[in-house]
């Protein structure tokens, strides 16, 4: 992944190394599909597009990942949408999930938060920050993003999770 590029505001350059990544992790040949997915903004004035890339194994999401440019790490508001738009795609998600646990990562640049989605209870790891009527509140503290995929601890932690997803879509058969 060194061939990933040091994009402050464009994340469309992260789109191929991360495509290959997951095509790498999820290979046709073990059934799985990896799906770039584009939801425009909600509003009109808005440019914040949301992509990213939807696991599927017969056409049930199994794990996405959602990237986002490296220079929103800093910023306290484009995280918190950050925070946001992965919850709303863990709703979206969340009535076609077949295996037990819906793994998602949030990637900010080479920064990793990961998210964990427990079907059978409908619970999602990291929980919500509450907001304040009184003062400013971090809504996605920039430590969430503790991971980088560029380490061997940031390989290594990808890996066990891509492992987790994969034990439970054999175990579904």
């Amino acid at each position: 992944m060194s061939a990933l590029p040091h994009g402050e505001f464009d994340e469309s350059g992260y789109y191929g190394p991360y495509n290959g990544l997951l095509n790498d992790l999820f290979p046709k040949q073990e059934h799985y599909m990896v799906v770039p997915l584009y939801r425009r903004p909600t509003q009109l004035t808005s440019v914040d597009f949301t992509t990213i890339f939807l696991v599927q194994q017969q056409k049930h999401p199994v794990f996405f990942i959602k990237i986002k440019p490296a220079g929103h790490i800093n910023n306290t508001a484009p995280r918190a949408l950050t925070d946001k738009q992965m919850r709303e795609r863990f709703e979206d998600l969340g009535d076609r999930v077949e295996i037990p646990i819906l793994h998602g990562v949030s990637a900010i640049g080479t920064k990793f938060c990961f998210y964990k989605y427990t079907k059978a209870t409908r619970a999602l790891e990291p929980g919500r920050i509450p907001g304040s009527s009184r003062m400013v509140v971090d809504a996605a503290s920039i430590n969430r993003w503790n991971v980088d995929i560029l380490t061997p601890q940031g390989e290594q932690r990808l890996r066990e999770v891509v492992g987790n997803v994969k034990g439970m879509c054999t175990q579904m058969g």
